[in-house]
């Protein structure tokens, strides 16, 4: 999708990064997408506000401060990123908050429902908020619903914590050894740590969740050694299948997320 938006003019990459154009903004608003000024009084973050809704991307979402980055890199001076779970409009790492009489104005501006994304966006111009908001909410659909997709036979539904050590081990190290869970989807695996296997029969929340939604998500460990740290799940399909998922922990809290930014640049 974003290289195609590119192809076309849309959108373009800069040291600050995705950046929609014009062109970008005529098109996307001509599918009938609606940016709104939001008057935002208890929890304003500028001037001007502009917010938009992204449909059904809340498991993308880690603690929302990537999307916040996209924002005020293409323009805005901050923004507010908000998904709808359990009736409530609440921060992506706390329930707690914001306090729902605030969010009365988003709930009059958009049809929010569960599992939805509510990006808002700040500047000293309505333009500039638009900009940051739309740019970030591009930047959520960047390819991110695509799993890796292995054609061949190198995988297996089946396999079993033998059998997928040497691959979690080769992921633990391309990942700047960052600790890495691995299963298969009808057994258990493993877990690495600082170079080896430290624990096998393994699984977790986040790589059960992630074999049940079959798409790439992003949580925060709630529990255990790994409590607070990102989260980052992706499945491995074949043929439609769910045969596996691997799971890194971000304990740099953050750190490593933000190289990964500056690569995908």
């Amino acid at each position: 999708m974003l290289n195609r938006m590119v192809k076309e003019g849309c959108v373009e990459f800069t040291k600050r990064g995705t950046v929609i154009t014009q062109r970008g903004r005529d098109k996307y608003f001509g599918f009938g997408v609606t940016a709104i000024d939001i008057g935002m009084m208890e929890v304003s973050i500028g001037r001007f506000n502009c917010g938009i809704l992204v449909m059904g991307r809340a498991g993308q979402i880690g603690t929302g401060a990537e999307q916040r980055d996209d924002a005020v890199r293409a323009g805005a001076e901050s923004a507010i990123i908000l998904v709808a779970r359990n009736g409530k409009i609440v921060f992506p790492d706390d329930d707690r908050y914001p306090d729902q009489m605030a969010m009365h104005p988003v709930r009059e501006a958009f049809g929010v429902q569960d599992g939805d994304v509510i990006i808002i966006g700040g500047a000293s111009s309505y333009e500039k908020a638009e900009k940051g908001a739309v740019s970030a909410a591009l930047s959520l659909a960047e390819d991110r619903d695509r799993c890796w997709s292995e054609g061949g036979k190198l995988f297996s539904r089946d396999y079993e914590e033998e059998d997928i050590k040497c691959i979690a081990l080769t992921i633990h190290e391309l990942v700047g050894r960052l600790p890495v869970t691995m299963r298969s989807k009808n057994h258990y695996g493993v877990r690495c740590e600082d170079g080896k296997i430290i624990e096998t029969n393994f699984t977790g929340p986040v790589l059960e969740e992630t074999l049940k939604k079959g798409k790439i998500l992003r949580r925060m460990s709630k529990a255990g050694k790994y409590r607070g740290c990102p989260v980052l799940a992706v499945p491995l399909i074949r043929d439609k299948e769910i045969i596996a998922v691997v799971g890194v922990f971000d304990t740099t809290k953050g750190s490593y997320h933000e190289w990964l930014g500056q690569v995908r640049k």
